[in-house]
């Protein structure tokens, strides 16, 4: 997976790694682990940000995309408006 980070990303020095199918570990300082994934459903891809590994989504998004490319960019928003605040 070539995962794309939003340019946020990097300033705020995060980091990712695979988690998983379609999923990342994000770490960055000062801010607790979180896993960024993106999912099939119904044929349309979604969002989610879960804080823990084996916890449930905390986050998902409201609407699905045609791309990984736009649930990913989507799953790094939600990253950053409601763990980063």
């Amino acid at each position: 997976m070539d995962l794309i980070v939003p340019f946020w990303f990097k300033q705020r020095q995060c980091k990712t790694e695979p988690s998983g199918d379609n999923a990342v570990k994000v770490t960055g300082p000062n801010l607790g682990e979180a896993r960024l994934r993106v999912f099939a459903e119904d044929g349309r891809w979604k969002a989610a940000v879960r804080k823990s590994a084996d916890g449930p989504d905390d986050v998902v998004s409201g609407n699905s995309y045609s791309t990984t490319k736009q649930a990913w960019d989507v799953a790094f928003e939600l990253y950053r408006t409601n763990v980063i605040v």
